[in-house]
């Protein structure tokens, strides 16, 4: 096949199916289809913008845009198969690793009929945008070299479907992470932002033996030497230390919150004078460890920079 194609495009069409392979993608189907799956990557990398089958016919003349077509139509894995083949991949890469969890926004402005869409706000747009939320969890090496899909569930709006049936987010993220747990896929921690520090989520964390690390909204009540009072009021009261190494003032304590039980808080304040509240279920975790945790979460964000691009 990588006969048929240009000259300029032809490495890049031999890394991505050798890539598949790695991934054990062939043994679960034809050559055939192994190839226009190939093809069918290949072109999404290629091509930034609209990238249909027949703009990809035409610049991987390997195979008719028709069959490019019917590949996507008619994919005979679940999504579910996919990340089990991810995970698998991962496993074997016998690396140390962490989770992120977060959502990402596909804009579908003209795409009234489609059921998955609706309004929704985007915190990086600072306003509502019609289109369709992914709850995504990556898993990211500590090295810093892999960057790994492991699981996503797609939110539908609750005026789409039956009360009964409908799904936060979080409820979304729950059995994206226990699948990720039951396949005994070893994880230092999990990352997310404070939408995703739920009480009643977080304790699942912890039943679940994971280590998980977030941020508090600054209304969360939290006791501290018998005191109740609400996060940020304490923050404000607090003597922070300038952290040279990380750049930013910031002190740790060891709180508790009604909604949470017994947390480690690093309570850190930035140049511009915002103060950011980090949490974790590990309470012996340091300063340090917490920041830098906590800011390993930006892997996910260059993760959906570059699949929307």
């Amino acid at each position: 096949m990588a006969s048929r194609l240009y000259r300029t495009t032809r490495p890049l069409y031999v890394a991505v199916e050798q890539l598949l392979w790695q991934l054990q993608v062939p043994i679960l189907g034809s050559p055939t289809l192994c190839v226009l799956i190939a093809l069918t990557v290949t072109g999404l990398i290629l091509l930034w913008a609209r990238p249909t089958q027949t703009r990809m016919a035409r610049r991987l003349p390997g195979r008719a845009h028709d069959a490019l077509n019917r590949v996507v139509r008619t994919m005979p894995w679940s999504t579910r198969v996919l990340m089990r083949l991810l995970i698998a991949f991962a496993k074997r890469l016998g690396r140390d690793g962490y989770l992120v969890l977060d959502e990402v926004i596909v804009e579908k402005a003209f795409a009234k009929r489609l059921p998955w869409a609706g309004k929704v706000y985007s915190f990086a747009k600072k306003r509502t945008v019609y289109g369709i939320v992914i709850v995504v969890l990556v898993w990211c090496s500590c090295d810093g070299q892999w960057r790994i899909p492991v699981g996503f569930r797609l939110w539908r709006p609750a005026r789409t479907c039956r009360t009964t049936r409908y799904q936060t987010k979080l409820e979304l993220a729950v059995p994206a992470v226990e699948a990720v747990v039951l396949a005994s896929f070893p994880v230092h921690y999990i990352v997310f932002d404070t939408h995703y520090t739920a009480g009643w989520f977080t304790k699942r964390l912890n039943r679940l033996d994971l280590t998980w690390h977030g941020t508090l909204d600054p209304k969360t009540n939290v006791i501290w030497r018998g005191k109740r009072q609400a996060v940020r009021d304490l923050a404000s009261r607090l003597r922070l230390k300038w952290r040279e190494q990380l750049g930013v003032r910031a002190t740790a304590l060891r709180v508790y919150a009604p909604k949470y039980g017994q947390l480690r808080l690093v309570v850190t304040k930035n140049r511009h004078g915002n103060f950011e509240y980090l949490v974790s279920n590990d309470l012996l975790a340091d300063l340090t460890s917490m920041v830098q945790r906590k800011r390993s979460r930006w892997s996910v964000e260059t993760v959906f920079r570059d699949s929307k691009r």
